[in-house]
């Protein structure tokens, strides 16, 4: 009987160099076995954080499951909320309103007393009598060039009336 291994063509006999370090050469295998051990190592735990991973998801659905069912009851009170936000709301508003309008009328006294002041200076009574002059200096002006309107369309009529 023979065998596959009878068959194969024979290999010369290698002889190895005498200055090869057996140590050295054996460090890649035995570099190659530690990472496939890491990775075995690994591989190991992968089952517990897997177990840890369920466990929170698990947490998670059930707070989640909790928070739906408090769903119902939430929405049942919601309008009585809305109402409670509208009801401040509106109070803030009127609040504001009053403020404003209680401002506003102190700033409508403040520049009333302002005015007041302003109009009894010297400067400001004499700034109103020099404006009153000026309008009745044009009022004045206005009449006298009505006036001489008047006579110079009458001499023109009576000018038109000489010659033709």
């Amino acid at each position: 009987m023979s065998t596959l291994t009878d068959k194969l063509p024979k290999l010369p006999a290698v002889k190895l160099p005498e200055v090869l370090d057996l140590d050295e050469a054996k460090k890649p295998a035995f570099a190659a076995v530690g990472v496939v051990d890491l990775y075995v190592e690994q591989v190991k735990e992968i089952p517990a954080e897997a177990k840890k991973l369920q466990a929170k998801l698990e947490a998670a659905r059930t707070a989640r499951t909790e928070k739906l069912k408090a769903v119902p009851a939430q929405l049942k009170a919601l309008p009585t909320q809305v109402k409670g936000l509208r009801n401040e709301l509106e109070g803030r508003v009127s609040k504001a309103q009053s403020t404003a309008t209680a401002y506003y009328g102190k700033l409508a006294v403040r520049g009333e007393k302002l005015v007041g002041q302003i109009r009894r200076q010297p400067a400001t009574e004499a700034a109103i009598a020099e404006g009153k002059a000026a309008v009745r200096k044009a009022e004045a002006a206005a009449t006298s060039a009505k006036k001489a309107t008047k006579s110079a369309e009458k001499a023109a009529e009576g000018a038109a009336n000489k010659l033709g």
